[in-house]
C-alpha cells in the first residue's frame, strides 16, 4: 500500500511538472520570419467558440507585409474559399479571379463570426511572434525547425469568445505561392 501510494505520489509530480513547462522558441541561431519575407503554411485549424467546435484545413500565403491569400477548406475538401488579406480588409476571389470585397455576413457559420472578430495581425501570430493587440492570447505550444528558421507546429489563439488550435504541417519559406 506504501509502495502504490509512492508511485502515485511521483506519477503526478512528474505530470503535474510536465504541465507547468512553458515551450520556449529554439535559440540554435535560427530566425524568426518577418513581415517582408515570403511563406506558405498548410495545415489545419480546430475553431471553438458559441458553436460546435469545427476542423477548418488551410493553405496561408503570406505574400508581404499586410498582403495574404488563405484558402480555406472543409474537412473533406468538398467546399472551400479563397480570400486575400491586403491591407486588414478581406476579399474573396470568385470563380473568374475577381476580388470581391468580403462582409462577414457573406460566409457560412463559423466563419462569419470568426472572420469578423479575427486578430488583424493573424499572419504575425502564425510565425510564432506577440499579438499586437492585448485583447489577443497567442501561445506556441511546439516549435519545428528548418535549416535557417525556427516556426510554429502548433499554436493557440484567443480572442473574444473564440479559440484557435492551429496546427502546420507544412512551411515553405521563400515561397508565397
Amino acid at each position: 500500500m506504501l509502495f502504490r501510494s509512492l508511485v502515485y505520489g511521483l506519477l503526478t509530480t512528474l505530470l503535474s511538472g510536465c504541465l507547468q513547462t512553458t515551450i520556449e522558441r529554439p535559440t540554435d541561431n535560427l530566425k524568426q520570419l518577418g513581415d517582408a519575407m515570403p511563406w506558405q503554411a498548410r495545415g489545419k485549424i480546430l475553431v471553438s467558440g458559441k458553436n460546435a467546435p469545427q476542423t477548418i484545413r488551410f493553405t496561408w500565403s503570406h505574400l508581404s507585409a499586410g498582403k495574404d491569400r488563405v484558402m480555406l477548406s472543409d474537412t473533406l475538401g468538398l467546399r472551400s474559399i479563397v480570400l486575400i488579406k491586403d491591407s486588414d480588409e478581406y476579399y474573396q476571389v470568385n470563380k473568374k479571379g475577381q476580388r470581391i470585397l468580403l462582409p462577414a455576413n457573406m460566409l457560412e457559420e463559423p466563419l462569419a463570426t470568426v472572420m469578423s472578430s479575427l486578430p488583424t495581425d493573424i499572419a504575425r501570430l502564425m510565425t510564432g511572434r506577440s499579438p499586437s493587440n492585448n485583447r489577443v492570447i497567442s501561445e506556441v505550444v511546439s516549435w519545428s525547425t528548418s535549416t535557417q528558421f525556427a516556426t510554429p507546429e502548433v499554436l493557440r489563439v484567443r480572442f473574444g469568445d473564440y479559440a484557435l488550435k492551429i496546427m502546420i504541417n507544412q512551411w515553405d519559406i521563400g515561397s508565397s505561392e
